[in-house]
């Protein structure tokens, strides 16, 4: 089952573009190709509907086994290049089958959403997308380092087609293609690196024991100086921070939302991002506990720092794609700083917020896709006057923008809650400078929205928008989702402990052994 899991959105993505191909050969018609455009997304969104009904079998089977008392994963290992003994070996444990989860979610509302852009050559878009859907459901539950680094190289391939060939329309190639490259340099740079670091630590491990292998769960085992865990950490931070992304490597962020569609923006951040804090959770600090501890002071810094500058950035930007890639940042940034604590708490906390901020963000993307749509520009300077022209899009708008601040009832507020918890009682000081760094980022977000809201119109410039059904229908789902979360997170936290309890478990014995 855990195979169906992984595989079947890209096999779907195939199937769809195979049938966008066989309309274009076969169907000579340009109406009867109109007409049956939408099979190759029905196609698509039905494959990610079936793969999420098949995690939430998997869900109610960890539910019933954790209920027994004992530990729950699913396990496959199948040998893929002996010579180099290469394992396609996958993991599917809770941590794993939450995100899965959550990805899946996710790209049910991308599909669902971009019937809207009509975007051209749409059997390879589609493929694209859960080619990408696929492989970021691989990096969940791989744990050969080699296939690790294979799945996160193939992430970037559709994400490159995504902005240079479905970029925004009224910008010429020229310019969607810069943020398309500057994308992959920053990536092809960083995973190079990480590639060094992964191979030396394969031949360390080689040179002690004798045994060759890039499995995961030997290589923790490898014993090795201060020194050189921590030059073997540096490529893989290199990797994750500019893709969660950190101040100052955040520019090919900022470019790829200025750049991709509505579609593209909901994929970079409901999809990409969270890739890179699950590797630091789940690879950096079991793989380098020592190492982590060194840099701590460092990336705990460079977080805050990330969060303030975020946050007064913020305060300037007319652009709505850019503010809220901004607000994204500082969130990451606050996140990934609570992921040094220690505190079982707030990892668990960091569980919690890394869906809602996920789906806040997607929700806030479809707004802006919204407000485009209605409005012909960006600008937030020109959506006066919301409540009056669009009817429903400013509660939906309100309530994403609470979520983001962290209300009651929300699962940020239950994210937030728990990192700063636990975060407290290991570094009060350092929390109380995030809690200022996310009170300064909620009154820029503020300052900067609330005048959508209400606004003088003249009577003769008002223009009523409608909201579709469907429109609707994916806001509602990602406000409901939101709010379930928030009043029941449970579910959530009883299927990711045990994996986040073995990671503090990590980088609390470093602590003490110092």
């Amino acid at each position: 089952m855990l195979l169906w899991l992984v595989f079947l959105p890209v096999i779907g993505g195939f199937i769809s573009w195979l049938c966008h191909v066989f309309l274009l050969r076969i169907v000579r018609s340009s109406r009867m190709v109109s007409r049956w455009y939408q099979l190759p997304m029905i196609i698509a969104f039905m494959t990610i509907f079936i793969t999420l009904l098949l995690s939430l079998s998997l869900w109610q089977e960890g539910i019933t086994v954790l209920q027994q008392g004992n530990n729950w994963k699913e396990e496959v290992n199948i040998e893929w290049i002996p010579l180099l003994n290469i394992h396609f070996h996958l993991v599917l444990d809770g941590l794993s089958l939450v995100l899965i989860t959550s990805t899946l979610f996710i790209v049910l509302l991308t599909i669902g959403y971009s019937s809207k852009e009509s975007p051209n050559n749409f059997g390879l878009f589609y493929l694209c997308i859960l080619f990408m859907t696929s492989a970021i459901m691989m990096l969940f539950v791989i744990t050969d380092l080699f296939l690790m680094f294979f799945f996160w190289e193939a992430v970037a391939i559709p994400i490159y087609f995504l902005i240079s060939l479905w970029g925004r329309r009224d910008s010429n190639s020229q310019l969607r293609f810069n943020g398309a490259s500057k994308f992959l340099i920053y990536t092809q740079i960083s995973s190079l690196l990480m590639l060094i670091s992964i191979v030396s630590l394969a031949l360390i491990n080689w040179t002690l024991s004798g045994h060759w292998t890039f499995d995961y769960q030997e290589l923790t085992k490898t014993p090795i100086s201060s020194y050189t865990e921590f030059m073997l950490m540096l490529g893989f931070l290199a990797a994750f921070i500019i893709r969660i992304p950190f101040v100052p490597f955040h520019s090919w962020f900022i470019d790829a939302h200025i750049e991709s569609s509505t579609t593209g923006s909901m994929m970079i951040s409901g999809l990409l991002l969270t890739t890179s804090t699950f590797g630091l959770l789940r690879i950096v600090i079991p793989l380098f506990p020592n190492a982590s501890v060194m840099i701590m002071p460092l990336i705990m810094i460079m977080a805050l720092l990330t969060v303030i500058y975020s946050a007064l950035l913020t305060f300037i930007q007319t652009d709505i794609k850019k503010l809220i890639a901004y607000v994204h940042i500082a969130l990451m940034g606050f996140v990934t700083a609570i992921i040094y604590s220690g505190s079982v708490i707030a990892y668990q906390g960091i569980v919690i917020q890394m869906i809602a901020i996920n789906l806040v963000i997607v929700g806030m993307f479809m707004i802006s896709g919204l407000l485009v749509e209605c409005y012909s520009t960006r600008n937030i300077n020109q959506f006066t006057g919301l409540k009056q022209q669009v009817r429903y899009i400013s509660s939906f708008t309100l309530f994403f923008m609470l979520a983001i601040l962290g209300i009651p009832g929300t699962a940020n507020f239950v994210g937030n809650y728990m990192m700063l918890l636990g975060s407290y009682s290991s570094f009060s000081s350092y929390t109380i400078l995030l809690v200022v760094g996310l009170l300064l980022l909620s009154i820029s977000f503020i300052i900067r929205m609330q005048p959508i809201f209400y606004g003088i119109v003249e009577k003769n410039c008002v223009t009523k928008h409608q909201l579709d059904k469907r429109d609707i229908l994916l806001l509602a789902s990602v406000f409901i989702v939101l709010v379930f979360i928030g009043l029941y997170p449970q579910i959530v936290l009883d299927m990711s402990y045990s994996v986040v309890n073995q990671t503090q478990q990590n980088i609390t014995a470093e602590r003490v052994g110092e």
